[in-house]
C-alpha cells in the first residue's frame, strides 16, 4: 500500500512539473510574437488548454512567471560575466568571441529579455532580478577597463561609468534588433557592436585576424 501510495505522488509530482513546465514554454511562445504588455494567465492557457485556475496553482502572477523565465536564462548570462572576468589573456580575438557569445544568447532568447526589460518598468522584483545580472557584467566589464588602463594598454577614464554605458547600450541595442519578431542578420549586429567595443578596449584600432 505505501508503494502504491508513493507511486501516484511521483505521477503527481510529475503531471505538476508537466503542467509548470508547459505553462512556461507557451509564456516563451507567446513572448515571441507579442509585446510583455499582452501577456495573461488567459492568453498563456488558452495555449496549453489548462484553466486559468491551473496557472494560479504554479504561479502567485504573470511577475511570478517572469521571475522563472529569469532564473532559467540567468545561469547563461552569469557564465558570460564570468568570461568578461578573465581578462588575463583578453585580446582583440577573444574579445569578439566573447561579444558573440551574448548576440548568439539575444538571437535564442532576444524576445524574452526584451519582455524582462519591458516588465521591470511595472514591477520592482523583475526589476531587482534583471538588474542584479546586469550589475555583475558591468563590474566585471570595469574590472577589465581597469586592468587595461593600470597595464598602460588604455588611457585613463572613469571605468565604472564607462562600463555602465557600454552595458547598458549593449542591452538595448541587442534587445532592439534581435528581440522582436523580426530579428537583423545576427553577424550585422556582431560587427555593430564590436565596432564600438573596439574602439574602447582597442583604441589603436586592432582588428581581430
Amino acid at each position: 500500500m505505501a508503494v502504491g501510495a508513493a507511486v501516484q505522488r511521483t505521477k503527481r509530482r510529475q503531471t505538476r512539473e508537466e503542467t509548470r513546465r508547459q505553462i512556461l514554454d507557451a509564456a516563451l511562445e507567446f513572448l515571441r510574437e507579442h509585446p510583455f504588455r499582452e501577456l495573461s494567465a488567459e492568453a498563456l492557457m488558452t495555449r496549453t488548454g489548462h484553466t486559468r485556475t491551473v496557472f494560479y496553482r504554479h504561479f502567485d502572477d504573470i511577475p511570478a512567471l517572469v521571475l522563472a523565465l529569469i532564473g532559467e536564462i540567468g545561469g547563461e548570462l552569469v557564465e558570460f560575466s564570468a568570461e568578461w572576468g578573465q581578462v588575463e589573456h583578453i585580446s582583440p580575438a577573444v574579445a569578439r568571441e566573447r561579444l558573440s557569445h551574448y548576440v548568439d544568447f539575444y538571437a535564442r532568447n532576444g524576445p524574452l529579455v526584451r519582455a524582462v526589460m519591458e516588465a521591470r518598468h511595472h514591477d520592482e522584483r523583475i526589476e531587482q532580478a534583471y538588474d542584479g545580472l546586469v550589475e555583475t557584467f558591468i563590474e566585471l566589464t570595469a574590472q577589465a577597463l581597469q586592468l587595461r588602463i593600470d597595464s598602460g594598454a588604455l588611457e585613463p577614464m572613469d571605468a565604472p561609468e564607462v562600463s555602465r554605458a557600454l552595458i547598458w547600450m549593449l542591452n538595448g541595442y541587442l534587445a532592439d534588433r534581435l528581440g522582436g519578431s523580426e530579428q537583423a542578420d545576427p553577424e550585422r549586429v556582431l560587427e555593430a557592436i564590436w565596432t564600438i567595443w573596439t574602439r574602447t578596449l582597442f583604441p589603436s584600432g586592432t582588428r581581430p585576424r
